[in-house]
C-alpha cells in the first residue's frame, strides 16, 4: 500500500536527516562559542528616571576641562559674568542665570526666528472675540525633570508668583500680571482673563513655568535663596548635571546633559547632537577671549568688542542685530522741540548712515524703522535716510518759533558716558550747528543718565529702546506712558496715541499689520523720534560645529533656539 508512497516516504526521511544535522552543528557551535544567549523579554514601559539633586562641588581653580575631538557629543561655551539663580522667574537679574536657564526651562509661547510668539507648553489657545479672554490647553506629554507631568498647577503657581506684590521690587511684571485673572478649569486647561485686549499678550507668555511641587509652600522672599535656584528641576531639553566652585566660592562652570525624561518625546528621538553643555564663566571679556585662545571653550556670545570676537583663530561669526533701537529722542516739554517742522529739520540735516558708519562703526547698523529688522512688524522707511539740508532749511523757516528768542540757546543732548555714543553724539551736534543750533554734548554714567531723563534735563537724548519679545510700543511713545513709563521725552501726538491703541488692542493679525504700517509711517511723517542704529549682536563657535543659525533675538539666549541642529562637523547629518 505504501509502494505508491515511496519517494516521498525517502524524501521526508532525506529531510529529517539534514534538520538533526543543522541541529547538532549548530549545538556544537554554541559549545565553542560559550554559553547560548538569554531569550529577548517582552518589553516594558521603562520606568521614570528622576533628575538628582545637584549640589555645587570644590573644583581646582587651574584646571581646564578636557579637549574636544570632532566626535566629541559636548559643547563649550564661555560666558562674563557670575550664575547667582538658574530660576526662570530671577532670570532678568542676571545674565548668565538667564541664559543656562533657558536651557532647563520651557515656556508656554516661545519667540520664533521672525520675532512671532507661537505655542510651545501650549497645545490649543482659543481667544475670545472680544479679545479679554484667553483659553489655553497644555500639553499632556510633558514631564519635569523628575518625571511628574506638568500640569496647570504650575502655571498657576508661577503666575500667583509674579503677581506677588514683593515681585514688584525685583521685576515691572508684577504690577501687570496683577491685572490679570488666572483660572484652572482643568489638569491642562487654563483661562486667562485681561483687563483690556493686548494683542501682544502671547508674546508675555514667554516666562519659564516653575515646578509647584518642587517649591509648594514656599514665598517669594524664601524662593529668592532657596536651594532649588541652584539645583533647579525643569522640563526643557537640558538638565543641571553639576556646578564646579573655585576655593573662593565662585561658580567656574555650569555643566548640563541632555535629559533622559526630555528625549523621550517624539520630536527629540533624532535630535540634539550635544549631549553634555559646559558653560565656563570668567570675570570678564579678556579672560574669556584668553579661554578661547588657550582652548577651554569652543564658543563666545557678544561678550567682547566686535572686532575682538571677529578675529579669533579657527572661527566662525554669527552676526544678528539685537531687540533694541537706538533712538534721537526731543524733549517736548520743557524745550521748542513739540514743533514738527523744528523736529523735521533736524532730522533732514543728518546724515545718518554715514555718521553711524564714521561713530559707530561694525558694531551696528543703521537704523530705517522703530521696530528692529527682521520682526515680523517692521516697514523700514526711506524718509529717514533722507540728507537734505536746502528742505531743511525750509522745515526750519516753517516752524512756528521764534527762531531768535528760542533757538539761539545752547541745548543739552544726553547720552551715556560710551563711547560710540559720545562720539556719535559730538558728529550730530557738528551736523546740527549747520542750521545754526548750538547743542552741547552731556556724557553721564548709567545711573544719573536715567535720573536726569526722569526729569527731563535734557533737550534731545540718545537712548535705546528694549524691544525685546514684546513688539507693543506702546509704553514707549504713547502720551500716557509720560511720566511713570518709557515715554521720557513726553510725547503727545493724538493721532499717534489713537494708532498704539488700536494696534495693541486688536487680535486678528492682518488688520493689526494695517494699523501697524500706519504707526510706523506716522512716526515718520511726524518725526516723532529720530532712529539711529541698531546693536549688533555676534556670536562665534569653532569653525567645526556646523547648523547654528541666528534668527530674532529677543534675548541673548534665543541663540540656542536651533541648539538641537548644531553639532561637531563629523557627526552632522
Amino acid at each position: 500500500m505504501l509502494r505508491g508512497f515511496r519517494w516521498q516516504l525517502i524524501l521526508l526521511l532525506l529531510a529529517s536527516l539534514l534538520f538533526a544535522g543543522s541541529a547538532f552543528f549548530r549545538l556544537v557551535r554554541e559549545a565553542e562559542n560559550g554559553a547560548a544567549p538569554p531569550p529577548v523579554p517582552t518589553l516594558q514601559p521603562s520606568p521614570t528616571v528622576p533628575s538628582p539633586a545637584v549640589q555645587p562641588t570644590t573644583a581646582n581653580p587651574a584646571a581646564t576641562l578636557p579637549g574636544l575631538t570632532a566626535m566629541s557629543s559636548r559643547y563649550r561655551e564661555g560666558l562674563v559674568g557670575e550664575a547667582q539663580r538658574l530660576n526662570p522667574l530671577f532670570a532678568h537679574l542676571n545674565p548668565v542665570g538667564r541664559d543656562i536657564s533657558s536651557l532647563i526651562f520651557e515656556s508656554l509661547f516661545v519667540i520664533n526666528d521672525y520675532g512671532e510668539a507661537v505655542p510651545h507648553l501650549v497645545r490649543d489657545l482659543v481667544i475670545s472675540s472680544d479679545g479679554l479672554d484667553y483659553v489655553l490647553r497644555l500639553r499632556d506629554d510633558v514631564l519635569w525633570q523628575d518625571g511628574l507631568p506638568l500640569t496647570a498647577d504650575d502655571v498657576l503657581f508661577t503666575t500667583a508668583l509674579m503677581s506677588d506684590s514683593a515681585y514688584a521690587a525685583v521685576s515691572a511684571a508684577a504690577g501687570f500680571w496683577r491685572t490679570i485673572e488666572v483660572q484652572k478649569l482643568g489638569d491642562y486647561l487654563l483661562r486667562m482673563r485681561l483687563a483690556q485686549p493686548l494683542s501682544s499678550f502671547p508674546h508675555l507668555l514667554t516666562f519659564g513655568i516653575l515646578p509647584e511641587h518642587a517649591l509648594r509652600g514656599a514665598s517669594l522672599d524664601e524662593l529668592a535663596q532657596h536651594p532649588f535656584n541652584l539645583s533647579p528641576i525643569g522640563s526643557g531639553a537640558y538638565q543641571l548635571g553639576q556646578l564646579q566652585v573655585s576655593a573662593g566660592g565662585r561658580i567656574e562652570t555650569a555643566l548640563l546633559a541632555l535629559s533622559p525624561i526630555y528625549q523621550r518625546r517624539p520630536q527629540a528621538q533624532s535630535a540634539h547632537h550635544f549631549k553634555e553643555l559646559v558653560f565656563r564663566l570668567y570675570p570678564d571679556p579678556e579672560a574669556a577671549l584668553a579661554g578661547y585662545t588657550a582652548g577651554e571653550i569652543d564658543a563666545l556670545a557678544n561678550t567682547a568688542p566686535r572686532s575682538q570676537l571677529l578675529s579669533l583663530p579657527g572661527a566662525s561669526a554669527y552676526t544678528q542685530v539685537e531687540s533694541s533701537v537706538a533712538m534721537l529722542i526731543f524733549n517736548w516739554d520743557e524745550t521748542p522741540f513739540a514743533d514738527r517742522y523744528l523736529r523735521k529739520a533736524l532730522s533732514l540735516s543728518l546724515d545718518v548712515p554715514t555718521l553711524i558708519a564714521q561713530a559707530v562703526g561694525s558694531d551696528a547698523t543703521y537704523a530705517d524703522s522703530p521696530y528692529p529688522p527682521g520682526f515680523s512688524a517692521t516697514l523700514p522707511q526711506p524718509d529717514w535716510a533722507r540728507f537734505d539740508l536746502a528742505e531743511a532749511q525750509a522745515a526750519l523757516a516753517a516752524a512756528q518759533v521764534d527762531a531768535e528768542a528760542e533757538l539761539t540757546q545752547p541745548f543739552v543732548l544726553l547720552v551715556q558716558d560710551r563711547p560710540e555714543d559720545i562720539n556719535l553724539a559730538q558728529a550730530i551736534s557738528a551736523q546740527w550747528a549747520s542750521l545754526g543750533f548750538s547743542f552741547e554734548v552731556v556724557a553721564v554714567a548709567a545711573r544719573q543718565f536715567h535720573e536726569r531723563l526722569a526729569a527731563g534735563q535734557f533737550a534731545a537724548a540718545i537712548v535705546e529702546q528694549r524691544i525685546g519679545s514684546n513688539p507693543d510700543l506702546f509704553r514707549f511713545w504713547h502720551s500716557a506712558q509720560h511720566g511713570d513709563g518709557g515715554n521720557v521725552g513726553g510725547v503727545s501726538d493724538h493721532a499717534l496715541d489713537e494708532l498704539l491703541e488700536l494696534a495693541r488692542g486688536e487680535i486678528y493679525d492682518i488688520r493689526r499689520a494695517e494699523y501697524l504700517r500706519a504707526l510706523q509711517a506716522a512716526f515718520a511723517e511726524q518725526t516723532i523720534a529720530i532712529p539711529l542704529y541698531y546693536p549688533l549682536y555676534t556670536f562665534v563657535v569653532r569653525e567645526r560645529i556646523e547648523g547654528v543659525q541666528l534668527g530674532y533675538l529677543s534675548a541673548s539666549a534665543d541663540r540656542f533656539r536651533g541648539i538641537q541642529h548644531w553639532a561637531w562637523a563629523a557627526l552632522a547629518s
